[in-house]
């Protein structure tokens, strides 16, 4: 639904173009086109990056739609690059000299800057090597495209053109570049408006993951078990948001984090870290709640991506109607964490059941194991999955070919780049 909306919008920008410039060649049609789709597309990742609340049920959760932002990324390179070497002929009008030489350099200007930041923002790793481009570095760069948009909006309004100002086309270009530039300050805000002060009171260095609990200092976030927030320290080193699944939130405000250690930053977390140190939250994000789902249900967890099965099983009351079979892999049982709280559901209550698979001891977990294990039919239920992406497409394969392809397959998609 909402990528359908997106591209219908961007479509209309293009179809607006036709009429508007009519009297003009093929050449400056087709290149006005990529320009103004470009633009749209432009607009509407700003606005996708201000997080709205109500996006996120149009596309099925933040995850994808910061997953679909990435595409409109790659569609805008695409577009600019048309437009750039369609070379289109503006004999049209223009509102001022000066002003349009300077629309002029403002465009030539963004057209290169944003060349470079959205080939840094969609290349993660340079080709034939194994560098990684650093996640701080992008994200940094990213911001500028918030800037290099303010130029494209300049460029566009005040630029030698075809087509009058009243033309629908323009009026058109002008709310999306209002939208673009309202939705790029509010970012800027985002860190005051929307975030929560917390404060760590306890942390825990597992063997498998870094638990960091800690209580509000005034408004406690809001989030349901199974979402995600973004989390940053207020200390050196710690300071840039990364989203993390909320282990655990109580009635009184209180979160918890189980945060593996596979990055620079979540290794620095790890070393850093202490009691009494000042978090920034934001969220929750995401729709990786169990209510949503059916009656029968198979949750399996590889690794750390046990943490929303987590929060999830701590509020599970028996009185939910649904029947839940969880399965936690683990290369070895020292990595586990939380198993005290699913043992005990496990034992209270009659709707949930639970197994732990250590690949140290029973091998690789492949489709046939967990379904002879399984207290639920897969072919039955939907199947919610959190952990390494060739697991649960390895287990999603092999559940097909026994003829118990679940009837749903619900995940997120936590590479935001």
């Amino acid at each position: 639904m909402g990528a359908f909306l997106v591209w219908s919008l961007v479509v209309f920008a293009g179809l607006l173009v036709v009429p508007a410039v009519s009297h003009t060649n093929a050449t400056t049609t087709f290149s006005l086109m990529a320009s103004s789709m470009a633009f749209v597309c432009m607009a509407i990742a700003q606005f996708m990056a201000a997080r709205p609340p109500f996006i996120e049920p149009l596309f099925g959760g933040l995850d994808r739609v910061y997953h679909f932002h990435r595409k409109i990324g790659i569609s805008v390179l695409g577009l600019i690059l048309v437009h750039y070497f369609l070379t289109p002929d503006f004999k049209g009008l223009s509102l001022t000299s000066g002003l349009n030489q300077l629309a002029a350099s403002a465009g030539k200007y963004a057209f290169y800057g944003l060349s470079a930041l959205l080939v840094l923002s969609i290349v993660k790793i340079i080709p034939k090597t194994k560098i990684e481009i650093p996640y701080h570095l992008w994200r940094y760069t990213h911001r500028f495209i918030g800037l290099l948009f303010v130029l494209v909006a300049f460029h566009q309004m005040f630029i030698k053109r075809p087509y009058d100002g009243t033309a629908l086309l323009a009026v058109y270009l002008n709310a999306f570049a209002a939208l673009g530039i309202l939705s790029y300050a509010y970012t800027q805000l985002l860190p005051w408006l929307r975030t929560r002060s917390y404060e760590v009171f306890e942390v825990t260095r597992h063997d498998g993951a870094t638990i960091i609990s800690a209580r509000p200092i005034g408004r406690a976030l809001k989030a349901k078990p199974g979402q995600f927030g973004f989390l940053r320290v207020l200390k050196n080193g710690l300071r840039e948001p990364h989203p993390f699944t909320i282990a655990g939130i109580e009635a009184d405000g209180v979160v918890r984090f189980a945060i593996k250690p596979l990055g620079d930053y979540t290794r620095a977390l790890r070393e850093k870290i202490a009691i009494g140190d000042r978090l920034k939250l934001e969220g929750g994000y995401g729709r990786f709640n169990h209510r949503r789902g059916a009656k029968k249900q198979i949750w399996l967890a590889g690794g750390i991506g046990v943490t929303p099965f987590l929060a999830m099983a701590r509020h599970l009351r028996g009185d939910e109607g649904q029947d839940i079979h969880m399965v936690y892999c683990v290369r070895d049982r020292n990595e586990a964490i939380g198993l005290e709280t699913f043992e005990a559901q496990a034992a209270k209550l009659g709707n949930f059941s639970f197994v732990l698979h250590d690949s140290a001891t029973d091998g690789r977990l492949d489709a046939a194991k967990l379904a002879a294990g399984s207290a639920i039919d897969p072919g039955d239920a939907d199947l919610w999955f959190c952990g390494p992406p060739p697991l649960r497409e390895a287990i999603v394969k092999g559940l097909k070919e026994l003829g118990k392809k679940p009837r749903r397959v619900e995940f997120e998609q936590f590479q935001f780049r």
